[in-house]
C-alpha cells in the first residue's frame, strides 16, 4: 500500500470538496487568463514556452488563489515529468541539511500526486563538500511533513494543470529549507544542477513576500518611493505604535509594496549576490528568500556551465501579479504580501 501524506489543510485553508475546489480554481484561472498581462506587459493568457520555474504564495486560497492561478496559467507542462518543490519551513528550525519527504504520494481533493521516491533516494546519497557535515539531504519526519503547508497549497494546482497531459501527473520532490549558510546553499545547488538542463525537470518556489507588523517583528518603513539600488544603500526606519506618518509620506502599505517590488526587481536581474545584499540590508521577511536564493544561484551556475552570457536587458524572474492580505495604515496593523512569477529556460 502507498504511504500517503494527508491533505492536512484541506477543509480549513481551502475546501476539501473536489467539486467546489474545481469550480474555485476554474474561476481563478478564468480571471488570470482574462487579465493576461504581467507587471512588465508580457502576455500571460496561457502557457509560455520554457516556463518551467514558477514562484507563487502558500496562504489560504482566499488570499493566494488569484496569484497561484496566475503562476500556473503560464506553466509550460508540455514536457514536465518531475517537479522539485522548494519551500521554507514554518514550524521547525533545522540547519546543516535540507529535508525530503518520505511519503509515496501527496493527497489532494482531486486525487494523489506521486512523490519521486527514486530521485529522493539518489539525493539522500549526496555528500557535502563541507567537512562540517556529511549528508546534504535527510528525511523529514511524518509530523513535520503533515504540519508544513508550503507544498500542500501548490498541490491542487499542480494536479489540476497536469491531470490531462499525455505523460501524466508529474512526480514531485518536496525540499524543505530552514537554516542555510553559504556552504549548504552551494551543496544544494550542486545537487540540483544536473537536473536543470532536462526539459522534463521543473522547479517551483513556494513563497509569500513581506510579513509586515509587530506580530511578525518587522515594521520597516520607507517614507518615499525609492528604486531597488537606492534601497540597498539607504537606512530604513522601524515604526513603533506611536509613530506618526506625515501626510506627504507614503502610506505604510505603499511602503511595503516598494520594498517588495525592489526585491522582485533584484530577482529579475538574476544576481544572487544582490539578492543576499537586499535581504541582509532590508531584513524583508520574505519567507521563501532562501529557496529564491537557491534558484538564483542555480541559474547562474547553469548559464556559466553552458557558456551562456546574460544580456543587460534580460530578465530572469518575470513577475505577473502582486497583492497584500490587507492594507496596513497604522503601525499596529499587519499584512502579508503575495506575488506570482516565472522563469523561462
Amino acid at each position: 500500500m502507498s504511504y500517503i501524506r494527508p491533505a492536512s489543510h484541506a477543509g480549513s485553508w481551502y475546501t476539501n470538496n473536489s467539486a467546489k475546489l474545481c469550480a474555485q480554481l476554474e474561476a481563478y484561472f478564468h480571471q488570470a487568463e482574462s487579465l493576461g498581462n504581467s507587471l512588465s506587459g508580457e502576455n500571460t493568457r496561457g502557457p509560455i514556452d520554457g516556463a518551467r520555474i514558477l514562484i507563487g504564495p502558500h496562504a489560504g486560497f482566499a488570499y493566494s488563489g488569484e496569484r497561484l492561478a496566475e503562476t500556473f496559467t503560464v506553466w509550460d507542462t508540455s514536457k514536465v515529468k518531475r517537479v522539485f518543490l522548494l519551500g521554507p519551513s514554518h514550524h521547525v528550525y533545522f540547519k546543516n541539511s535540507v529535508l525530503l519527504s518520505q511519503y509515496d504520494m501527496y493527497e489532494t481533493p482531486f486525487g494523489n500526486i506521486p512523490v519521486d521516491t527514486e530521485t529522493i533516494e539518489q539525493l539522500l546519497k549526496v555528500k557535502s563538500h563541507s567537512h562540517s557535515r556529511d549528508a546534504v539531504f535527510k528525511y523529514m519526519s511524518e509530523e513535520i511533513d503533515d504540519d508544513e503547508h508550503s507544498f500542500e497549497m501548490h498541490a491542487p494546482f499542480i494536479y489540476y494543470k497536469t491531470k490531462d497531459i499525455p505523460q501524466g501527473i508529474p512526480k514531485i520532490v518536496p525540499i524543505l529549507i530552514s537554516g542555510m549558510d553559504e556552504k549548504l546553499n552551494d551543496d544544494l545547488v550542486s545537487a540540483l544542477l544536473p537536473y536543470v538542463a532536462g526539459e522534463e525537470n521543473h522547479f517551483i518556489i513556494s513563497s509569500d513576500f513581506c510579513h509586515w507588523g509587530s506580530r511578525f517583528g518587522y515594521t520597516k518603513y520607507l517614507p518615499q518611493k525609492e528604486d531597488s539600488l537606492s534601497i540597498l544603500h539607504n537606512d530604513l526606519t522601524s515604526l513603533g505604535y506611536n509613530t506618526k506618518i506625515k501626510s506627504n509620506d507614503l502610506p505604510i502599505h505603499k511602503s511595503i509594496e516598494v520594498l517588495d517590488r525592489a526585491a522582485m526587481e533584484i530577482a529579475s536581474t538574476g544576481s544572487y549576490n544582490d539578492w543576499k545584499t537586499y535581504i541582509s540590508h532590508t531584513g524583508n521577511t520574505i519567507c521563501g528568500q532562501k529557496p529564491i536564493a537557491v534558484i538564483l544561484r542555480l541559474l547562474q551556475k547553469h548559464k556559466e556551465g553552458r557558456g551562456i552570457s546574460k544580456s543587460d536587458n534580460e530578465s530572469v524572474f518575470q513577475w505577473i501579479g502582486y497583492s497584500q492580505s490587507n492594507q496596513a495604515r497604522r503601525a499596529s496593523d499587519s499584512s502579508v504580501s503575495y506575488a506570482s512569477g516565472y522563469v523561462t529556460i
